[in-house]
């Protein structure tokens, strides 16, 4: 069981330093960088998983690609939410009131569409998990997802000023 996962987290270190391995004098872009890091964090987020909700290869295996797939959506969503954030930063700097309430509106949905993800990959993954693993899940996996933000911040050369507040529990809504 434990030599899967480390199978898995050396594998895609090793392919997350391949690419990250610089191009002649320029060196890796950043995009190799960020890809780099993602992988060796999800490496490492399947053998703590792996460890943590004591999961078989058939487990394991059921597991990593439904949080590949949704790890693809919240990558998506962390570039929207980037995005709006720099713009929600100049919006003192903008005239017109009903720009700056779309711009709210836009943050608004972004959030909400982190909610959903959240809602439906916990859907997903309970069809696959034990309500014990399910309930140990939600306690390892949002400090992961922690790291994973902190490493992009990290990578793109763009870290936010609250960083020190990443392990900080977040309210939840509702």
């Amino acid at each position: 069981m434990r030599s899967a996962a480390i199978v898995i987290f050396v594998a895609t270190a090793l392919a997350g330093v391949a690419r990250a391995e610089p191009r002649g004098r320029g060196g890796a872009t950043p995009e190799e960088r960020r890809e780099a890091i993602k992988n060796r964090i999800r490496g490492l987020r399947a053998q703590t998983l792996t460890d943590e909700l004591k999961l078989d290869n058939t487990a394991l295996g059921k597991v990593l690609p439904i949080l590949s797939k949704w790890d693809d959506v919240t990558d998506k969503l962390m570039r929207d939410r980037a995005d709006l954030q720099k713009r929600l930063a100049a919006a003192d700097a903008v005239k017109d009131p009903r720009a700056v309430d779309k711009l709210v509106d836009d943050a608004l949905a972004n959030q909400k569409q982190f909610w959903d993800l959240e809602e439906k990959r916990l859907a997903e993954l309970r069809r696959v998990l034990t309500p014990a693993q399910t309930a140990k899940l939600m306690v390892v996996l949002p400090t992961f997802e922690r790291r994973i933000q902190r490493q992009l911040r990290r990578a793109a050369r763009a870290p936010d000023a609250d960083d020190e507040d990443d392990d900080a529990p977040r309210p939840h809504r509702r």
